[in-house]
């Protein structure tokens, strides 16, 4: 055993009860002693106790009160109380907190040591289950992320499984994480959180008992597999059901039951640009438009007619978007309503999708239209000018953003309502229009002239020139003379 916690506020008693502990046939590694249930909690609270000797009648907090803050911890130690009060009511309430023992003052030295010889039992036992399950969890996760298996991480990685289940077959599940989702007595190995989700790995024969009894809604399940090194294959099977069952809000779907959608390149694109366009119109009179569509987008892909991940993989860019775009414009009070789930962490899509509108609304609602319109069209008034008076130097979005202190993503999505093209076109064409001026009233030569509107590289000049003008420079050049030299001829 490796700690002993003993919470007593009587002195006397208590060093008796470490005295004991202390010579039993039971090695303890450190034997630790407190006054009372605050005490007890905050060194609770900071390390692994193996075990807690309690008396219930303290100051500051009785055993009552510890026993139930002590169903908080992630690890709860096992509890043995010892009371001086006979009280069958007491004995009760303890025992629905777990509590291993009950035991009455004063108390000798050979129920100690019975007491310590069944909880190291107890906890041995739970050791050497414990790490089985650890050496288990450990090849799984490594089948989950290693790309290349050699043939011996195989071979050990079945031999772990058949050490637990034998040659059972096994499914994954993959659910919502969350509290409750670990069910007691649970037959199988549990991870909690993976990329957003809880596994479980689960014999088929335990299955359908498991779904029976379960409370967890909206979980995805692989198909059956023999060998452990499948696990991967598996975990992938288990989370493309775990989509599909978002999506349809069907409580289970198998492996074998998804919906396989392949998006166009169309369809893909479209999505990307659905993203700056929600996020531009959310704050203005177009947000009903733009929440239906991103309604629709969810309605399409639950009826098969659009992929789910690409539709997931556009929330979270529309929600990370949102959180960017307006950190600069939300009261520092509310900044908190700026944090965001992935949509994936929820139970299914009709969830998600209260709880969006939900946290745009919040979002939207503190922000006044007019202001946002003003603030912006005033700021980006601002940097058109900026752009006008230093566009021949080294100039970028991130700069002109920061001259204005605007946010970088609101700065892109407003530049671009309020002048009709994105920063970098808005630049090129002004330094062309520049360009354009010198060649046709100067006789400066075209590295100058590259110089002069912005571009260092003067090949990088007179490729942008073409592909903007449809000539080069010099054909420019020659075609302003032609043109002009024409004029005065016909004027003559």
């Amino acid at each position: 055993m490796q700690t002993l916690l003993i919470v007593e506020d009587e002195k006397l008693i208590r060093k008796g009860i470490a005295a004991m502990a202390s010579r039993s046939s039971v090695h303890i590694d450190e034997i630790i002693e407190c006054r009372n249930g605050e005490e007890a909690m905050e060194i609770l609270k900071s390390r692994k106790i193996d075990t807690v000797f309690m008396d219930i009648r303290m100051p500051k907090m009785d055993g009552l009160e510890l026993a139930r803050q002590m169903e908080t911890l992630d690890e709860k130690p096992d509890v043995v109380v010892i009371s001086g009060y006979d009280d069958f009511n007491y004995a009760v309430e303890m025992l629905k907190h777990g509590v291993f023992d009950y035991v009455l003052k004063p108390v000798k030295r050979e129920t100690i040591e019975e007491l310590l010889v069944n909880l190291e039992k107890k906890q041995q036992k739970n050791i050497t289950k414990a790490k089985k399950e650890i050496q288990l969890l450990y090849h799984q996760i490594k089948f989950m992320t290693a790309s290349n298996m050699s043939e011996q991480d195989r071979d050990n990685a079945q031999k772990q499984y058949r050490d637990i289940y034998g040659d059972e077959s096994y499914v994954i599940i993959c659910a919502p994480s969350g509290e409750g989702n670990k069910e007691d007595n649970f037959q199988g190995v549990f991870l909690e959180n993976i990329r957003g989700q809880n596994l479980f790995l689960l014999p088929v024969r335990f299955l359908e008992e498991w779904c029976r009894q379960t409370n967890i809604r909206c979980f995805g399940v692989s198909k059956a597999q023999e060998y452990f090194y499948q696990c991967s294959q598996a975990c992938r099977e288990a989370r493309e059901a775990r989509v599909d069952a978002f999506m349809k809000c069907r409580t289970m779907v198998r492996a074998d039951e998804c919906t396989v959608y392949e998006p166009s390149e169309g369809e893909i694109k479209e999505m990307e640009q659905f993203v700056e366009q929600f996020v531009r119109q959310i704050s203005t009179k177009n947000r009903d438009t733009a929440l239906k569509r991103f309604e629709s987008m969810y309605f399409e892909a639950r009826h098969g007619h659009r992929s789910p991940w690409d539709v997931l993989k556009m929330t979270e860019n529309i929600q990370k978007m949102m959180s960017d775009v307006y950190q600069t414009l939300i009261p520092e009070d509310k900044k908190d309503l700026l944090k965001y789930d992935p949509p994936f962490n929820y139970e299914n899509a009709e969830s998600f999708m209260r709880e969006f509108k939900n946290w745009i609304g919040q979002i939207v609602g503190c922000l006044s239209d007019e202001f946002v319109s003003d603030q912006n069209k005033r700021k980006i008034r601002e940097a058109v000018d900026y752009i006008h008076e230093n566009f021949y130097k080294d100039l970028n979005m991130a700069q002109v953003s920061n001259y204005v202190s605007m946010n970088y993503s609101l700065f892109s999505l407003a530049f671009k309502e309020y002048t009709g093209v994105n920063f970098v076109n808005y630049l090129k064409n002004i330094r062309i229009k520049e360009a354009k001026r010198l060649l046709a009233e100067t006789d400066l030569k075209i590295t100058d002239i590259s110089h002069k509107v912005g571009y260092e590289n003067d090949k990088h000049f007179m490729k942008i020139f073409k592909n903007i003008c449809g000539v080069s420079p010099s054909d420019y050049r020659k075609n302003q003379v032609t043109v002009h030299s024409g004029n005065t001829r016909q004027g003559g």
